[in-house]
């Protein structure tokens, strides 16, 4: 093999950077192995997007039947039977009145096509002055120019001015720590007036929300709020974007973390898990409301790439289906619990975990140092360094002067014994701060 030219750049470092900490030669399940033969567990399953692990044999038969007879097909002009069975069968797995897929490649994309589509069903609706979309100052949606817009994390983004307008941030309700619930009850009604101010305008197209906020730190929005906002968005008809790129295909304990809200949301995003990492796929789920109201003018959604719907994709896709099923979604949920018993235990062995937050298998440990503060990032990256040596593979997050800490979205069929070894892992990288 070739010595490499150190061509890539690295996405979110330094452009200077010449190779990443470690080289990954291959997968095999939960593990991957770098060049020297050594193995990590990879409790960021990729990048959250392979819960299923390495080298599914399932796949790689599928991957082969299907190129065989038919690799890609332009939907602009025809479309193919696994095309158009993906999207039936997807529509039927995830139920709440979805009844039309639009494919994507990502989830950056699958937002920006779903902000499209919210926007112009309110042009279509006869509202055509109702353009905002609200989103959370905590959210994360990706990072196409669009999914920047409306990412309340990615707002330090001068060097990209202008960024999409039409775009305003609720502030996220959120208490971490001993007492969070003291400040939670004293500060509720002050979140609320902020949260109906922003509907009172009405020029809102659009609720976007994760119903976890992922790499802002796995956070979920209180109930009162909830109720509150579901409340105004059934009362001023606005359309509610469920984000589920990250939250979606069992990772929260059910297929999708929405079906708990009290509005069904009108569009769906999706992507990460639904290929399992092995191609890139996502897609936006449409509900009747919407699709009856393009159906009724018919408009057409102008949103389209090149690689969306691709056939090994979709024949990926509908195995993945088949894999995450409700035995395995009841597996997720018998080691969350595992991981937030073992993991409590953890939190009261050291002084600077504030707190654990578990929903499913997406876990954040929250970070202090010894002015109670969250960790910086110089820590963060000794923390990420640590635990590589340790043998593991996770994820660093940080909300500026709200939450950092370590992140584990876990692959979804660890043993007792991983999980339990893991987790000891975790005490000695935390210990190493001090």
């Amino acid at each position: 093999m070739s010595m490499a030219k150190n061509s890539v750049i690295y996405p979110l470092s330094n452009v200077n950077k010449q190779s990443q900490s470690i080289l990954i030669q291959r997968g095999e399940g939960s593990y991957v192995l770098d060049e020297n033969g050594r193995r990590y567990l990879d409790l960021n399953s990729g990048l959250w997007n392979v819960p299923l692990g390495y080298g599914l044999r399932q796949y790689e038969r599928i991957i082969a039947e299907q190129c065989h007879t038919l690799h890609y097909v332009n939907l602009i002009s025809a479309s193919s039977p696994i095309t158009d069975q993906f999207a039936d069968e997807m529509i039927d797995y995830a139920g709440g009145g979805f009844v039309r897929l639009v494919y994507a490649c990502s989830g950056s994309e699958a937002v920006e096509c779903a902000v499209k589509i919210a926007r112009k069903y309110m042009h279509i609706s006869g509202q055509p002055e109702r353009k905002v979309i609200l989103s959370f100052d905590m959210s994360y949606h990706g990072t196409t120019c669009a999914a920047m817009s409306v990412s309340g994390m990615v707002r330090e983004t001068v060097e990209y001015a202008p960024l999409m307008e039409g775009v305003r941030f609720l502030r996220t309700p959120f208490f971490p720590g001993t007492n969070g619930a003291e400040k939670e009850e004293k500060e509720r009604e002050e979140y609320l007036k902020d949260l109906e101010k922003n509907f009172r305008e009405q020029d809102v197209a659009a609720v976007l929300l994760e119903p976890v906020m992922g790499s802002g730190g796995i956070i979920s929005l209180p109930d009162w709020y909830q109720t509150r906002l579901f409340d105004l968005i059934r009362r001023y008809g606005v359309v509610l974007i469920a984000d589920e790129v990250a939250t979606g295909f069992g990772r929260t304990g059910c297929k999708f973390a929405s079906e708990k809200f009290s509005v069904k949301p009108d569009l769906l995003c999706l992507s990460k898990a639904v290929t399992n990492g092995i191609m890139p796929m996502g897609a936006v789920l449409i509900n009747r409301r919407i699709a009856d109201a393009y159906a009724s003018k018919k408009e057409y959604i102008n949103h389209f790439s090149t690689q969306n719907g691709n056939p090994i994709a979709c024949a990926i896709g509908c195995e993945t289906l088949r894999l995450i099923d409700e035995k395995m979604i009841r597996t997720i949920n018998r080691q969350s619990d595992q991981w937030r018993t073992l993991l409590e235990v953890l939190r009261q062995g050291q002084p600077r975990v504030r707190e654990i937050r578990i929903q499913g298998l997406m876990i954040a440990i929250d970070l202090v140092d010894n002015e109670e503060k969250p960790v910086s990032m110089d820590e963060l990256g000794l923390l990420e360094s640590f635990a590589l040596r340790q043998g593991m593979l996770l994820y660093i997050f940080q909300c500026p002067g709200r939450t950092a800490g370590l992140m584990l979205m876990p692959p979804y069929e660890l043993t007792k014994e991983e999980i339990a070894r893991a987790v000891r892992a975790l005490d000695k990288v935390i210990e190493s701060i001090g």
